[in-house]
């Protein structure tokens, strides 16, 4: 494992266990809580997937528009009758460090999606829990990322980045929880 694995991993390991504690606490069986729960991520995803539009997250890995889930979650909310307040973009153009931090946790999350999509009936919308990453896709951003991240700070301007990702999703968890609750 590279240095940059290593430390993204390492220094978002925290927040990262703070966000699947808050999320596991969403009963996947029932339709509020999970109707709560996809409200919570598009609350967070919506934003931070507009700010890497705006970024150009096409620089760092040319299959962005691929990795995208808004489409997807946004069927789910559709199907489900829940409708949003309109999201802004989460803040102001990113640095190539930034974005990288950004997109190691939306695509780090897309990987434990699937374990949540075992706990959703059958009959309720599953497009963004169930959406597909051909296998090669992680690997091949963990490549990018560790090529991009090779000078210290760059690499800290990723964990910094990535913790906030994080944050955004446990501050949009920790709303819809107790709106579900």
């Amino acid at each position: 494992m590279n240095a940059a694995h290593r430390r993204l991993r390492e220094a978002t390991g925290a927040a990262h266990a703070r966000v699947d504690t808050l999320f596991s606490r969403f009963d996947l069986a029932r339709r509020d809580d999970y109707a709560g729960l996809l409200a919570a991520h598009a609350e967070a995803l919506l934003p931070i997937e507009a700010l890497l539009d705006q970024s150009g997250a096409e620089g760092i890995t040319g299959d962005w528009p691929q990795r995208r889930r808004a489409g997807v979650i946004q069927v789910d909310l559709d199907a489900l009758g829940i409708v949003l307040e309109p999201q802004q973009p989460a803040g102001d153009a990113l640095s190539s460090p930034a974005m990288a931090g950004m997109l190691y946790v939306l695509e780090g999350s897309r990987l434990g999606s699937r374990f949540l999509a075992r706990s959703v009936p059958d009959s309720w919308p599953r497009a963004y829990l169930g959406s597909h990453q051909p296998p090669h896709m992680w690997p091949e951003l963990l490549e990018k990322l560790d090529a991009l991240l090779y000078e210290p700070e760059a690499l800290e301007t990723a964990v910094t980045a990535a913790n906030q990702t994080f944050g955004r999703f446990e501050a949009a968890g920790t709303k819809w929880l107790a709106k579900v609750g």
